[in-house]
């Protein structure tokens, strides 16, 4: 994480005036639009203004989108992963927010034209054959014009917005500054490790500003998809993009999710539903690197050819083997409808940030989520994974953020495929496209590919490590000149033990020590008293010499006792 200069706390003071007054002015609007003021309010707006027709009051959901979408890029971000969870929202609220992921107003074409020109070296109309001025489509980040190729392909450009990584930047700084005050004040926050999550977001935001990435992702997913029928990615022209101008082909097709052209085009839905779900557990479960966001608006089909084109690689997700493995025993647990094993399998991938009540977290766990793998057939996997991480949370567990990115990813290609085909078993057709891809990737040319990797590696990390052999020879060749060969021999837990036996030497010391005096006051008491010199200076000498003792030995039993009582070590 950078330091940030005088220059950025300037930026910050002022975004945050900025967000402030937005905040406000967005607030104010809410509370005196209702009631008998909202009614004064919108009749003195139409007899000051007379517009053409009556003023519609808009509702709250509007409002707020409007405010994010005004706040800038942070903020309709934060409004698009809430939207992803449209089925825990009003369903007003969520119809708004997912209009996040499309509806954004445009910037000016002179400020298209001047960052190409920066960025490229030239203005569009001078490297391209076409390019149109009007925006096809607006997102958070960035706009995208329709173009051609001098040697006349279709293409898209999609451009940054201006000063967009200096507010970002800004706005990054203000919410780091209020996780640390909140941080300090609430253990809460501090268990829930809210400034990591912040930080981990962050640096994902500054990756997807760097269209460099979103090409190599784009590369990279392609030749993982190349083996999928009906998936692709589309092209990314190197020479015409940058960190902040990428280029890549135009694909003449629509959402996912628009059902009527999909069928007026003759698709197959059955197949579309299949291939996309087939995807993303190669994605998932054999690559290990997948898409993190494939919303309807970022998986086009062709019309055409029915392929369905992966857009919008700048936030991508990595999973390790050990985590493919935890999901796929998450997805076995979920198709023999094994409450128990579900549990476990979430328990053991996640993370502690408070104590944790296990016997606790497994009886909610199995009245709470037993119910819709067991009774209520008709839940979907999102509603059902949604209650576990709720309980997850609930017991201050907590999960890795690439795995909740990949389960954030299968439910939303979840609702894709319900959308396509409503009656399809999720979770069975996963585990089907599990066992196919295994057995397509168990075979003898692949285990020589990890066999030969795992090798090499192996290998480079002995070499690295080894000593040269001229270092070697000279090392040994010194020590032996010298008469002596050097042994290194680590003795601290041996000092540890002979600590210990040595307090075990003393305490026996003691102990004799002690019995000694019991005995010999015990028994020059005795002839004292049998010689009949019972108060003789002797024996009362003895007599206290006794008593002492055995006073001495009481509180050394006692403290013995009570050390064991706790568990530690007697010294």
């Amino acid at each position: 994480m950078r330091t940030s200069s005088s220059l950025d706390r300037f930026r910050e003071s002022l975004r945050l005036q900025q967000v402030f007054n937005t905040f406000v002015r967005y607030s104010m609007d809410v509370l005196l639009d209702r009631g008998l003021i909202g009614d004064f309010r919108r009749f003195m707006q139409n007899w000051v203004y007379d517009p053409p027709q009556p003023l519609v009051p808009l509702s709250t959901p509007v409002k707020v989108r409007l405010m994010i979408e005004e706040l800038g890029p942070i903020y309709v971000k934060m409004g698009q992963i809430v939207s992803s969870q449209a089925q825990a929202l009003p369903v007003e609220w969520g119809q708004e927010l997912k209009k996040l992921q499309s509806n954004v107003p445009p910037f000016p074409t002179e400020k298209v034209r001047e960052i190409i020109t920066a960025e490229l070296g030239a203005p569009p109309e001078v490297l391209f054959a076409g390019f149109d001025p009007k925006p096809l489509a607006a997102a958070s980040t960035a706009q995208v014009h329709r173009a051609t190729l001098p040697f006349g392909q279709s293409v898209v450009i999609k451009v940054q917005r201006p000063h967009i990584q200096q507010q970002v930047r800004a706005d990054l700084g203000i919410m780091r500054n209020a996780v640390r005050v909140f941080t300090r004040r609430s253990t809460w926050v501090r268990d829930l490790d809210l400034r990591g999550m912040l930080n981990e977001f962050g640096d994902n935001i500054l990756i997807e500003l760097d269209y460099g990435y979103e090409a190599y992702h784009a590369y990279r997913l392609n030749q993982n998809l190349e083996s999928i029928q009906g998936c692709r990615v589309p092209h990314i022209y190197q020479e015409f993009s940058t960190g902040k101008v990428l280029t890549m082909e135009f694909i003449n097709g629509v959402k996912i999710s628009d059902l009527a052209a999909i069928e007026a085009a003759g698709l197959d839905k059955q197949s579309l539903a299949e291939n996309t779900l087939h995807s993303m557990v190669k994605q998932l479960l054999i690559d290990g690197f997948f898409h993190s966001d494939p919303h309807p608006g970022n998986l086009l089909v062709d019309l055409q050819t029915g392929e369905i084109n992966f857009l919008d690689l700048g936030m991508v997700g990595e999973l390790d083997l050990r985590q493919r493995i935890s999901l796929i025993n998450l997805f076995m647990a979920l198709n023999q409808m094994d409450t128990a094993g579900l549990a476990q399998t979430l328990l053991s991938i996640s993370k502690p940030f408070r104590k944790v009540d296990e016997a606790a977290y497994y009886r909610d766990f199995e009245r709470r989520v037993g119910r819709y793998l067991e009774y209520d057939t008709r839940s979907s996997f999102g509603q059902t994974v949604s209650v576990g991480l709720n309980l997850l949370q609930e017991h201050g567990l907590r999960l890795d953020s690439q795995f909740t990115l990949a389960l954030k990813s299968l439910m939303q290609a979840e609702a894709i495929t319900r959308l396509l085909v409503p009656r399809e078993d999720i979770v069975g057709v996963i585990n089907k496209h599990i066992q196919q891809l295994m057995l397509e990737q168990v075979n003898e040319e692949n285990i020589k590919k990890v066999i030969t990797k795992e090798g090499t590696y192996l290998l480079r990390e002995l070499v690295q490590r080894m000593p040269t052999l001229r270092d070697a020879a000279f090392s040994w060749l010194e020590q032996y000149q010298a008469g002596q060969f050097n042994l290194k021999l680590d003795t601290s837990d041996l000092s540890k033990d002979i600590q210990s036996v040595r307090n075990l030497g003393r305490q026996i010391i003691i102990g004799v020590m002690l019995i000694g005096m019991i005995i010999g006051s015990s028994i020059a008491v005795s002839v004292a008293a049998s010689s009949g010199g019972a108060n003789t200076l002797l024996t009362q000498i003895a007599f206290i010499g006794y008593v002492g003792s055995m006073v001495v030995a009481g509180l050394f039993v006692i403290i013995l006792l009570w050390r064991m009582w706790l568990g530690d070590e007697p010294d």
